[in-house]
């Protein structure tokens, strides 16, 4: 299996938090269809060698695991069981028969261990996936976060151009009331006379 590679995608700097969630989303997306497509044909090839195993046990008669199986069990009673000698003695011409049946299954023994490796390999892709599975959960995280926070701030921002908007009217509106009430309120020009009276004298000689 080539060299595993890891889940974690490096970014190159950049002043966009956004972009770069989103970048970083897309690879380990790209990341994924790579690694599920060779997890697919690892997957099929054990299936072709569980195949060829069965075929070859059919060929032979010799099922190599059972008797693996076997031989590790009288190894186990040999070394821990208290026998008499000639109870050892016909566990191990046992032992001897089940280990010329395991030389002529060596061709089932070969497709077994090819079989092994795939089978290890499926799982270290399987590991990897779920690494990078969490990886993009991570960051579609980080983006609804960025989304919410660019929703709120856009928010305030609205708030605060209405706030504005608002105090300019006011502004507007006030400077308006005092150019209506300007002629009415009281005051004396640089001769001395009063500016209401001037109104008044005015509006009566109209």
């Amino acid at each position: 299996m080539e060299e595993e590679q890891t889940a974690q995608v490096e970014q190159p700097a950049t002043a966009d938090p956004m972009e770069a969630a989103e970048k970083r989303k897309e690879d380990f997306f790209a990341r994924l269809k790579e690694v599920a497509g060779k997890q697919k044909q690892k997957i099929y090839d054990a299936r072709t060698l569980r195949a060829q195993v069965e075929d070859k046990m059919r060929e032979t008669g010799i099922n190599a695991r059972e008797l693996r199986r076997r031989k590790e069990r009288l190894e186990f009673r040999i070394a821990t069981e208290a026998t008499t000698l000639q109870k050892e003695r016909d566990m191990m011409k046992e032992m001897r028969v089940i280990d010329k049946y395991l030389e002529k299954a060596g061709a089932v023994e070969a497709l077994e261990r090819k079989l092994r490796l795939v089978e290890d390999e499926i799982r270290a892709f399987e590991a990897e996936i779920g690494q990078i599975k969490r990886g993009i959960d991570e960051a579609k995280n980080e983006i609804k976060t960025l989304r919410e926070k660019e929703r709120d701030e856009r928010s305030e921002e609205r708030e605060k151009q209405w706030q504005e908007r608002k105090r300019h009217q006011l502004m507007e509106r006030e400077k308006e009331m005092r150019k209506e009430i300007e002629p009415y309120m009281g005051g004396v020009d640089e001769q001395g006379v009063e500016l209401g009276s001037i109104a008044v004298i005015k509006k009566k000689g109209q």
